[in-house]
């Protein structure tokens, strides 16, 4: 069970987008219940004027709305709101953005009651599902409206895969409609919750992403390289980047390789600079966690409402700050993935094994294809461009900048869904060549390529790879493989 506190992890936001259940604790119910009576108590005086409880949003803000009117006006912001379109987020990312959301308005300054976060908690426990448009909201506000919709009776949900609407949704969560009081519609939809979520299941893959990178980058030098003196641990001595650092540490701990006092040579820079490059996205990740961290412990509607009935209108549904991390990890990403790509190529023209690694070449074309497919992804991939620089303007002119963090976190999940398939390519080569050579390979290679014949069933002959390479990238994401190499006793990250 996941305590919805006011403060995440990733890994807990990956915990409950994998299935682990959430609930509203009790500290966080009672800063959730002084933050409501704040705004009652503004209610009652009928003499401050706070955007969203008693006036209109967006251009509107200077209309005021009365006291019989407050409730029909927040069912109405739902229903005006519930426009963002294209297909649904998946239910892995739905469970996500739940949480990343309920843990928001835990934070206890948002104004509304605890009953909304049990309610989302409910929901989410329960495997009902609203259906969260992946397109049409670049920002925020409109992307939530139909989990509001679903709590009303009014919206749409997966229920046990099935698309369902109306009170459906609710009876299968055993709920009534949940009735809107002032605040908390706005609450609920505004902020940086799918921003936020995407980029921290991002983070939870990419941790696994490159160590599996680390990995494949690993086997191909076993494979086919020369100089084991580029992963010296003196030479990051010399330039203390941690990252790069432990790229390199996997590097040898994974090798049977040793650096000597032969005559130098080089490798490619796909092999050489293997730690700079997968160390950099590391690097990346670190800084990267700390502000999505920072994120999932901070209240991210407007306004914001503090127990001496002090009303703020501002900001902090802006999800600049996450999406621009979520730009600077996916272009490390996909460097990454354009090392592995370059590596497979290597692999293909090696003269240690048959060219394209055929096991008859000229009557089979071998994994040219696979490789041909890689360099597809990262092509994809780089066409996925930044999204934080840009900007449009809304709401009259009241809303004229905006961060774009969808888009970003979109485009990242997007680049590290690519790239595992690309690594996954560099580790489908890795195995035929060593089968083709007879290498016999150092314990945590080893049991990469078992994992990797096991997952992928590397066999003989000319075959179709497609789904190989797509369950391939599935482990490369979610630690599997990672995991198998732990098992064989080499202490890798």
């Amino acid at each position: 069970m996941i305590p919805i506190d006011g403060s995440l992890t990733v890994d807990e936001v990956r915990a409950v987008a994998d299935g682990e259940p959430m609930e509203l604790t009790d500290d966080a119910r009672e800063r959730m219940d002084q933050s409501r009576a704040a705004v009652d108590d503004i209610i009652d005086g009928d003499d401050i004027s706070v955007y969203g409880v008693n006036t209109g949003f967006g251009d509107l803000k200077d209309i005021s709305v009365g006291r019989e009117e407050m409730e029909q006006h927040q069912q109405n912001l739902l229903r005006s709101h519930q426009t963002a379109t294209g297909p649904p987020v998946s239910p892995r990312l739905t469970r996500a953005i739940l949480a990343v959301r309920a843990n928001a308005l835990a934070v206890g300054v948002s104004g509304v009651r605890p009953e909304l976060v049990d309610r989302l908690c409910t929901l989410l426990n329960m495997d009902v599902l609203p259906l969260i448009p992946s397109e049409g909201s670049a920002d925020n506000a409109c992307e939530l409206a139909n989990v509001g919709l679903v709590l009303a009776g009014e919206g749409e949900a997966l229920v046990d895969g099935e698309r369902c609407s109306g009170s459906e949704p609710l009876d299968a969560a055993g709920l009534d409609p949940f009735r809107f009081g002032p605040k908390e519609s706005i609450a609920l939809i505004s902020g940086t919750a799918v921003t936020t979520a995407r980029t921290a299941v991002a983070i939870a893959d990419l941790r696994a992403l490159v160590t599996a990178a680390d990995i494949a980058g690993a086997w191909t030098f076993e494979l086919v390289g020369t100089e084991p003196g580029a992963f010296d641990e003196r030479i990051f001595d010399a330039r203390p980047v941690a990252g790069h650092a432990t790229t390199a540490a996997h590097v040898r701990v994974l090798t049977s390789a040793t650096p000597s006092s032969a005559d130098m040579t080089q490798d490619p820079l796909s092999i050489r600079c293997l730690p700079q490059v997968n160390g950099a996205l590391r690097e990346h990740l670190g800084m990267s966690t700390d502000t999505v961290e920072t994120e999932l412990a901070s209240a991210t509607d407007n306004p914001l409402i503090f127990p001496d009935k002090t009303a703020r209108s501002c900001g902090t549904f802006n999800a600049q700050y996450v999406a621009g991390v979520a730009d600077l990890l996916a272009l490390t990403t996909r460097k990454v993935g354009a090392g592995s790509e370059a590596r497979s190529s290597l692999l293909l023209a090696a003269d240690e094994h048959s060219p394209h690694l055929a096991d008859e070449p000229g009557l089979e074309s071998g994994l040219a294809r696979a490789q041909y497919a890689a360099a597809s992804l990262v092509t994809e991939a780089g066409t996925l461009d930044t999204a934080s620089d840009r900007s449009f303007i809304a709401s009259s002119g009241q809303e004229d900048i905006h961060s774009a963090g969808n888009v970003a976190s979109a485009n990242l999940l997007a680049t590290v869904d690519k790239i595992a398939r690309v690594v996954a390519v560099e580790l489908i080569c890795c195995a035929r060549a060593t089968r083709q050579t007879g290498t016999t390979l150092p314990p945590g290679l080893a049991a990469a390529r078992e994992f990797v014949e096991d997952a992928a069933d590397v066999r003989s002959g000319d075959v179709p790879w497609s789904a190989d390479i797509s369950s391939l990238g599935d482990a490369v994401r979610d630690r599997s493989l990672v995991d198998a190499v732990r098992q064989s006793g080499v202490d890798i990250e």
